[in-house]
């Protein structure tokens, strides 16, 4: 017998390829829409429909047009210049790229840096909003696309080939992907960790590191930095402790720490400053966990 998944409402006019169905009173699933077709988006805002379902053995397919289809929405956003609509649907790309058990819509990645590339180069101003504007996604999934943004920001300020550029925003993207695969309340707690909750946590570099290792699409430099991003020159780092880190785990682990000072508040430390969130951070450096020269390049592209 088919299992079926419930399609989210938001989402329903993306498709087209896939048949939906819905339940009916006497507990089977019926056809709703055909294979091919798609369900008018003018219709769907005036007219009340039952709750939507894909078939299982659709959930790949599915998964590749929902991601291709938000990608074209990414695309037509930034066009017509729809910012704070261009941030919630970079939040569903990150959303579903994170959710455990789809892991297949990490091939449609690419497509999404091409296109904030492109939008960078023609309106710079572009990528600074999105950190700033209000998101009403998941604290995981906005963590995510303002490190994105951060790390964009910082590769076009400093002139990084196009080509290092591409491979550190897959490398923000996805630096946290491990995340996903541990509980959500564990993830978005905002009070401190207990030392058994904080081990189980640590884990989440070396599960990142596995996911996106076994997916041929990315190079090895973005499956290390999700595995080196919280290590520390100095050796204090997790999950192993070493010294020798890749460039590119110190920029984005270093970007983490910023991001998670200065965008978001815990119960036992409050939200800072920009500045206040650069200054502890240059304790960090001072005491030898953050690259000295890295940290003077982060600065200058925040403070030009």
């Amino acid at each position: 017998m088919s299992e079926f998944i419930l399609v989210k409402k938001s989402q329903i006019a993306l498709f087209k390829d896939i048949p939906f169905y819905y339940h009916t009173a006497a507990g089977n699933y019926a056809l709703y829409k055909k294979k091919g077709e798609r369900l008018d988006e003018d219709r769907l805002s005036k007219v009340k429909y039952p709750d939507l379902y894909i078939s299982d053995a659709d959930k790949d397919i599915a998964l590749k047009e929902l991601m291709s289809s938000l990608n074209n929405d990414l695309k037509t956003k930034i066009s017509e210049g729809k910012l704070k609509d261009v941030r919630e649907t970079l939040s569903i790309i990150v959303d579903e790229a994170l959710t455990s058990g789809n892991e297949s819509t990490m091939d449609a990645l690419p497509d999404t840096i091409d296109i904030l590339m492109g939008r960078y180069n023609k309106n710079k101003g572009a990528m600074e909003y999105l950190t700033q504007i209000a998101s009403n996604s998941s604290i995981l999934v906005e963590h995510t696309v303002n490190i994105t943004a951060l790390t964009l920001h910082f590769c076009f300020h400093h002139h990084f080939p196009e080509s290092d550029t591409r491979q550190l925003a897959m490398a923000a993207l996805l630096h946290d992907l491990g995340c996903s695969q541990l509980d959500k309340d564990l993830i978005e707690s905002k009070k401190r960790l207990t030392d058994g909750q904080f081990s189980t946590y640590i884990t989440h570099p070396q599960l990142g590191f596995e996911l996106i290792r076994d997916n041929a699409e990315f190079d090895v430099a973005v499956s290390t930095v999700a595995l080196e991003h919280h290590e520390r020159i100095d050796g204090s780092g997790y999950p192993t402790g070493q010294r020798r880190i890749t460039s590119y785990a110190q920029l984005i682990g270093l970007i983490d720490c910023y991001e998670s000072l200065a965008y978001r508040g815990k119960k036992f430390r409050k939200r800072r400053k920009p500045y206040e969130a650069l200054n502890l951070i240059k304790d960090e450096v001072m005491s030898g966990r953050f690259s000295k020269e890295i940290f003077r390049q982060f600065t200058s592209c925040l403070t030009r």
